[in-house]
């Protein structure tokens, strides 16, 4: 597991990479999830990415076949 600490910009654009990247191969394998800052789990990506924006995500983990990877937000 590769971990990364991003702004809140770097997350969103981190997260729009990656449903970019979901649209184009429509890969079913693919795991979204976050952690709110008042502690509550959330999953899939227009979900994280609607908080990520609303600035209430802590972290977030993205999971596919090739990798996994887990960016805290400053």
């Amino acid at each position: 597991m590769t971990r990364y600490f991003t702004s809140r910009q770097g997350a969103i654009k981190r997260l729009m990479e990656i449903k970019r990247a979901f649209a184009r191969t429509d890969y079913a394998l693919l795991t979204i999830e976050g952690c709110r800052s008042d502690g509550a789990e959330i999953r899939g990506i227009e979900q994280v990415l609607l908080n990520a924006r609303a600035g209430r995500v802590r972290w977030f983990r993205h999971a596919d076949a090739h990798e996994e990877q887990l960016v805290f937000i400053s």
